[in-house]
């Protein structure tokens, strides 16, 4: 087996050159990197090492042997013949010709073995070189049982390729590991990083305190006839400690034809087109780690979505994950998209589409006055649409042929992180399921919040839980919108244009209407039915024929408790009943929000207080009530509102709101769903 060194070309900045052990009484030696005050064979073995990134340096200023600022293999050779000079046994070199490192200069590369030793390009084992600057690795570095070491890469190079075509048949899982350790490539006429063929993934690792550039240039088209500043073929991930930036000046940053993984790494993407593409899946966050503090992805397109997945044929690829990290995106269009579904788990996550939630405009998609009810030209209602999908989330499904009746998939779950939403279109949308079952949201749209095709779940916790799930919709069309909608915990704030909740079906109007496209898809035909089983949700409607609780359907209150402004507070279809829950209901019809309501127990200690607008006509059910007063101890949620919320605690002052007159009809039957 051969074993490669790796090949570290980082600066040594000044403060490691005179690094300085306490107690240390011995004069510095060069080539003695363990202090231990003699240049030695153990010294060689930690440079190896640390070369392999399996170690670390006791002193940075004595690994630099030629002192050259950079601590490389070349070192390393030297510390050897160091040795071999002083008659001390030298570590043997490997002496071929596999290459390990890789030197871009303007106009041509340097190839380096693994003993630091200048490879000819025409004897290579594992690489070939064209036009000077475009180097081809054709073997890998591991194969499944050979670990052959991975190939590092640095300098800087405006015309040059770094190009993987490993024979598949001959190695089925291989593996090409890429140290990216300073490099700035660029290229005008083809892919600056292109893997054509590689059996098992391409591994591409940015290595701590180094910063990587890949440009693309503004008019081309690869092997794959598509462009891409990194495409891949097949399987591609990206780990490391350090700064990868990646520049699509043509269409798309980082493409991946099979799964794309990001595990760690500071990553930003700049596009005209998709940011992140992966069309089987894209993974963000390795899910065996507990800590994602060293992953930050950050992209920014022009035209484009954000991130992305695109296989619309199968149900078991075309999806986005992310477990962790700090995720910022600027899209044009979508800030994630994704065929089949997205799932998220955790992380920061920070998303802003096409001109924000302050996007005023009329699309000819849109302006239909006939809202659910009325059923005009199949619209939502509002006038205000983009003519492109620029949702924050999204998941589209599996339609038919004609793209017009969904079959499948398309679903949303989100179990944790702290998402930040501000959209033009939809916050989240999705043609199948939605489930948010843990997280804090805070989100400002032009459109709907939460918008499902099919059926979408708040909460996973009891009636009185309150924190699982904390959404905060500072500003809306509409809140939360589904077909099915099951509140089961959690804690809801909505300020909207019109309705908060809706249970509705008809069809969604929001951009296209063609899923394949846009991916608005449409709601049900059926009625639609809202439980509310738990959990908080203060709903605020503004003046006019705007309903805080709407359902096509029936309306069931089971547990939990909640706040109602709305020219109709709770409006219903079908049948409504209040089997255990709590709710305030007024016609207030604003959305300045002044007051403070508290729900109280018998002993009088605060089960929740929130804020909300002060209505006319504020009644209550099943509940003790108070307006006003002030709220000591307890646990604040939504935090990062404008208007917290409490759930325990103490009240001093305010005043009773009066009873329902008997009848835990809100509102009765209303004229529109």
């Amino acid at each position: 087996m051969k074993k490669q060194h790796r090949r570290c070309t980082a600066l040594i900045a000044a403060a490691a050159m005179s690094i300085a052990f306490a107690g240390q009484a011995f004069a510095a030696v060069s080539g003695d990197i363990n202090t231990d005050g003699a240049a030695d064979v153990l010294d060689a073995q930690a440079l190896t090492a640390y070369l392999t990134d399996s170690g670390e340096l006791a002193d940075a200023a004595s690994a630099d042997v030629n002192g050259d600022g950079r601590i490389n293999a070349v070192d390393l050779t030297l510390l050897k013949r160091q040795l071999s000079t002083a008659a001390v046994q030298p570590i043997p070199s490997a002496g071929d010709n596999y290459v390990s490192a890789i030197t871009y200069a303007a106009s041509s590369v340097t190839l380096y073995n693994a003993a630091g030793e200048i490879v000819d390009p025409a004897n290579a084992e594992n690489v070939t070189v064209s036009d000077g600057t475009y180097v081809t690795v054709t073997k890998p570095t591991t194969d499944g049982t050979n670990n052959f070491g991975d190939i590092n890469v640095d300098g800087e190079c405006a015309n040059g390729q770094l190009k993987v075509s490993v024979d598949k048949t001959a190695y089925a899982d291989a593996e090409v590991v890429i140290n990216m350790r300073g490099l700035t490539l660029s290229n005008s006429s083809d892919s600056p990083v292109y893997v054509e063929a590689c059996g098992g993934e391409c591994v591409i690792t940015a290595k701590k305190d180094t910063v990587n550039t890949i440009t693309d240039g503004t008019s081309y088209e690869n092997a794959d006839s598509s462009a891409g500043a990194i495409y891949s073929c097949d399987d591609l991930k990206f780990k490391g400690k350090g700064t990868l930036i990646v520049n699509g000046m043509c269409a798309d940053g980082i493409v991946s034809k099979d799964d794309l993984k990001i595990w760690n790494g500071l990553i930003t993407v700049n596009a005209v087109d998709d940011g992140i593409r992966g069309k089987d899946s894209v993974r963000i966050g390795d899910p065996d780690s507990t800590d994602y503090s060293g992953l930050s992805v950050s992209v920014t397109t022009q035209s484009g979505d954000g991130i992305t997945s695109t296989n619309d044929s199968d149900t078991s690829k075309g999806f986005v994950r992310i477990n962790g990290g700090t995720v910022s995106i600027k899209s044009y269009a979508d800030g994630i998209q994704a065929e089949q579904a997205v799932e998220i788990n955790g992380g920061d996550i920070d998303i802003y589409t096409y001109q924000g939630s302050n996007f005023t405009g009329s699309g000819s998609t849109g302006g239909s006055t006939g809202g659910w009810g009325g059923f005009g030209g199949g619209m939502d209602g509002n006038s205000n649409k983009t003519d492109i999908s620029a949702k924050g989330i999204k998941a589209v499904g599996l339609y038919d042929a004609a793209g017009t009746t969904w079959q499948s998939a398309g679903n949303i779950t989100i179990t944790g992180g702290n998402l930040t939403i501000d959209s033009s279109d939809d916050a989240v949308h999705c043609g199948g399921d939605m489930s948010i079952l843990g997280g804090v949201f805070t989100v400002k749209t032009a459109d709907d919040g939460f918008h499902s095709d099919h059926s979408l779940t708040i909460g996973q916790g009891t009636a009185t839980t309150f924190d699982d799930v904390q959404i905060y919709i500072g500003k809306c069309y509409e809140g939360i919108e589904g077909v099915t909608i099951n509140q089961n915990s959690g804690t809801v704030f909505i300020v909207s244009g019109d309705d908060g909740y809706n249970a509705a079906g008809g069809a969604d109007g929001s951009g296209s209407s063609n899923p394949g496209g846009w991916g608005q898809g449409g709601m049900s035909t059926s009625s639609g039915t809202l439980n509310l089983k738990g959990g908080l949700a203060v709903v605020n409607s503004a003046s006019g024929d705007h309903d805080a609780f709407d359902s096509n359907g029936a309306l069931t209150i089971t547990g939990g408790y909640y706040c109602a402004n709305g020219q109709e507070p709770m409006d219903y279809d079908g049948q409504f009943s209040n089997n255990g829950g709590s709710y305030l209901s007024m016609q207030a019809g604003n959305t300045q929000l002044t007051t403070r309501y508290s729900f109280v127990d018998s002993s009088g200690r605060v089960i929740v207080s929130f804020v909300s607008a002060s209505g006319a006509g504020a009644t209550t059910s099943n509940c003790t009530a108070y307006s006003g007063g002030t709220v000591s101890g307890g646990t604040a949620v939504l935090t990062n509102s404008p208007y917290e919320l409490y759930f325990g605690g103490t009240l001093s002052g305010g005043t009773t709101v009066a009873a329902g007159s008997g009848s835990q009809n809100p509102g009765g039957p209303g004229t529109r769903p």
